[in-house]
């Protein structure tokens, strides 16, 4: 087996997982890889878009992008089975997607993670297979993760729902919505860069909305090493940081 050596041009992109609560806007991220910027007025173009982002979209819920989709410059595809998602995978490694597109965009992990578990259960529907059941979409789920992460000629974002679990001793803390425990501990070993999506407001009432990249343990972390604790949710310049 011959081995491959490590391509400067594979290593110019990030993979990155965004865990957030409902309605913070995790889809509306779209927007900063196409030039804009949210402030104090909303979503402001404060940039010409450069490319065009490819989405994946299990939540039927691109609405808040409407204008994006419409230019063109947001394409995409509805995911409403999990044979749908390993579909579009295969479509990036054609040649025409990969000259067309710049970004991979997935919305969100926690409804394909719903997807997958929908798609297991047809195969195992007796409770006396719940073992083989768990077993199969942990495999499952995690070697979707890795396909995509592993589309090195792509910008790669993954969105995901949070959730509040406890621990033994009943202490609470922030965590992926995703079914599967044994995933749920893995999933964020999966990507290089973990944002954890927040509203925050100054002292002037102003809203902004950014990315923790340290904090909570969990659901953020920087392996870049050149991120600040708190970013602007900003994909593109993200990207941009941390590729200077």
């Amino acid at each position: 087996m011959a081995l491959r050596k490590i391509s400067p041009e594979k290593t110019n992109r990030i993979c990155a997982l965004v865990v957030g609560p409902a309605g913070i806007g995790k889809t509306s991220l779209l927007r900063t890889i196409l030039g804009q910027s949210y402030g104090p007025n909303g979503w402001e173009q404060v940039a010409e878009p450069v490319g065009r982002v490819c989405t994946l979209s299990a939540e039927s819920g691109l609405l808040c992008v409407r204008d994006l989709v419409e230019s063109g410059h947001v394409e995409g595809f509805e995911i409403g089975t999990f044979s749908e998602l390993r579909e579009a995978q295969a479509c990036f490694l054609q040649p025409e997607f990969q000259e067309r597109y710049q970004w991979i965009f997935i919305d969100s992990l926690t409804e394909i993670s719903a997807r997958c578990v929908e798609n297991v259960k047809q195969k195992f529907p007796s409770a006396s297979d719940s073992f083989k059941m768990w077993g199969e979409y942990n495999e499952t789920m995690t070697a979707a993760i890795k396909a995509f992460r592993d589309l090195t000629d792509y910008n790669v974002v993954f969105t995901c729902l949070e959730t509040i679990d406890a621990d033994q001793n009943k202490v609470r803390y922030k965590a992926p919505m995703i079914s599967g425990s044994g995933l749920k501990e893995r999933l964020t070993s999966y990507f290089d860069e973990v944002f954890y999506m927040e509203r925050v407001v100054d002292e002037t009432g102003n809203s902004s909305l950014v990315f923790k990249t340290r904090e909570p343990v969990g659901v953020a972390k920087d392996r870049s090493g050149k991120l600040d604790a708190i970013e602007d949710a900003n994909l593109l310049t993200i990207r941009n940081k941390i590729l200077s």
